[in-house]
């Protein structure tokens, strides 16, 4: 009975971090206003740009997710305080849902310009 509680409880205390997978951030809204300028090929452009970034940002983001679970882990079986202040990955989260959203905004233009 012990160990089943042990086990309730630490996998209650596993799920507390604040650190997301990838698959888990949504995109920010980015208005395509920004890009009605832009013509057919530069959106293209553009588009390859930032889209080139995103597999690195969520790479980071995934890697830090594994970091913190581990390392949460540890804390809460040597010195749970610190669990408290572990680092959430809120800004590389914040990175990688704005590039989503650019690119959203991206598509929603070439949408307008009816760019093939």
């Amino acid at each position: 009975m012990r160990i089943i509680l042990l086990i309730l409880i630490f996998a209650f205390l596993s799920a507390c971090s604040g650190a997301q997978q990838s698959s888990q951030i949504n995109k920010t809204y980015v208005s395509s206003a920004k890009y009605k300028n832009f013509s057919c090929e530069d959106l293209i452009a553009e588009s390859e740009i930032i889209r080139a970034r995103e597999p690195a940002l969520a790479a980071k983001v995934d890697q830090h997710y594994k970091s913190q679970k581990n390392t949460e882990a540890v804390t809460w079986l040597l010195f749970w305080p610190a669990a408290f202040w572990l680092d959430d990955g809120s800004e590389k989260a914040e990175e990688l849902a704005q590039v989503r959203g650019e690119l959203d905004a991206i598509r929603q233009a070439m949408m307008s310009k009816k760019c093939g």
